[in-house]
């Protein structure tokens, strides 16, 4: 076991500037070369090794979060990524890790609406102030929008609001619906700059009540309405808005029920209505990676363009412009993971129980395996392309 791992070690540091060593749970090592390493990798146990053997990247960051296995250096995790990532190394596909991800999917299936209640709650329902740390006062969870390098993420997310505000063509009075509140923001931001009266299907109750705080403070309770919905509620009103608006949520739908989600805005906007997705995706149809629905986004897809494109056609939605905002997701993510790192005392604080070395180890992983740190071989995942989408004028029936 030890011989096969130190091979593939050997096989990811090769040609590598970075220098690695790795010590075995018998005291045994690996280095790609002499000095001081920059990356140690420590077994702290035989079945550290052995999963690590069997499931591979998924068997040493489960070990990793179990603490069963140390990753130390100068952002050694980041560093270790980028080694895999960059490496000669063919990562193959698993088929124990095909079997627990296929398994992970159908257990975790938004099937109904108590489902994904569940799972968007066991990610959206942990405390504000989490969120509020990471994220920044205005708690905005997609990227910011930045015209200049030197752009604050609280300036850059504020201005993403409006860009989206302008892709819309919002005008005061326009009926807008948003699937998914992000603790408020873009809906307090459409309804008291633009005027338009919202209705937000929020499905999570703990950012519900955050944003109905905020609505209160800023006067806007008359202008947002918010709904505890799940988004296929939304095919209940035919034709009832002028705009729709879902930003970072469509990746919750999980595959089997994308159509859903792109029928019920086909049928909830009015003839000559105009619609907004913004969404993390891949070009080709890929699984969603095993540890990050495992741990942090249960239930979630990450949706495919071209399949979102031609549901969109089916359902009479004419697509008019794409847009991939590649590097304001990734200077946006740079931010939260730095502010993550920087306030772990205080989010740990907020509660010790919760917020532990595992979360911490959880979280970091997250971060920096969707390419948030410019990992070339994640591009895709890392990468959100928003598609924006223009109904198509249709007949009355």
């Amino acid at each position: 076991m030890e011989w096969i791992l130190r091979r593939i070690f050997k096989q990811i540091s090769r040609g590598q500037n970075t220098s690695l060593r790795v010590v075995f749970a018998d005291d045994g090592t690996y280095s790609n070369r002499e000095g001081e390493p920059d990356i140690t990798i420590k077994f702290h146990t035989r079945a550290a090794e052995w999963q690590s053997l069997l499931l591979g990247y998924v068997g040493l960051f489960e070990a990793y979060f179990d603490g069963e296995v140390n990753i130390t250096g100068d952002r050694p995790v980041a560093r270790l990524m980028r080694m895999g990532f960059s490496s000669t190394y063919h990562y193959r596909a698993n088929p124990i890790v095909i079997a627990m991800r296929k398994y992970l999917e159908w257990r975790d299936d938004n099937r109904n609406a108590a489902k994904a209640q569940a799972n968007a709650r066991r990610h959206y329902g942990l405390p504000f102030e989490f969120f509020r740390l990471m994220r920044g006062d205005d708690c905005l969870y997609a990227e910011g929008y930045r015209t200049e390098p030197s752009t604050s993420l609280a300036e850059a997310q504020r201005a993403r609001c409006d860009y989206i505000c302008r892709k819309l063509i919002l005008r005061p009075g326009d009926k807008l619906v948003e699937v998914g509140s992000g603790w408020g923001y873009m809906a307090m931001h459409a309804a008291g700059k633009y005027g338009a009266e919202v209705v937000n299907y929020g499905l999570v109750p703990e950012q519900n009540q955050v944003m109905r705080e905020r609505l209160a403070q800023s006067s806007l309770t008359d202008k947002v309405r918010i709904l505890e919905r799940d988004h296929r509620e939304l095919a209940r009103e035919p034709n009832a808005y002028e705009r729709y608006l879902s930003v970072g949520v469509y990746e919750h739908a999980g595959f089997r029920h994308q159509p859903a989600w792109i029928e019920s805005i086909a049928t909830a906007l009015k003839p000559g209505g105009i619609g907004v997705i913004s969404t993390t995706g891949y070009i080709a149809q890929f699984s969603t990676e095993l540890l990050t629905i495992k741990y942090v986004f249960p239930g979630g897809s990450v949706p495919s363009l071209p399949r979102t494109l031609e549901l969109l056609d089916q359902h009479g939605l004419h697509v008019v412009d794409v847009e991939e905002l590649s590097w304001h997701y990734q200077r946006s993510a740079e931010h939260w993971l730095e502010n993550f790192e920087n306030r772990w005392s205080e989010i740990h604080a907020i509660d010790p129980d919760r917020f532990t070395e595992r979360f911490r180890r959880i979280w970091i992983y997250y971060y920096l395996s969707g390419g948030h740190r410019g990992l070339p071989s994640r591009r895709r995942q890392s990468q959100p392309p928003p598609h924006h989408l223009h109904q198509r004028q249709r007949a009355l029936s």
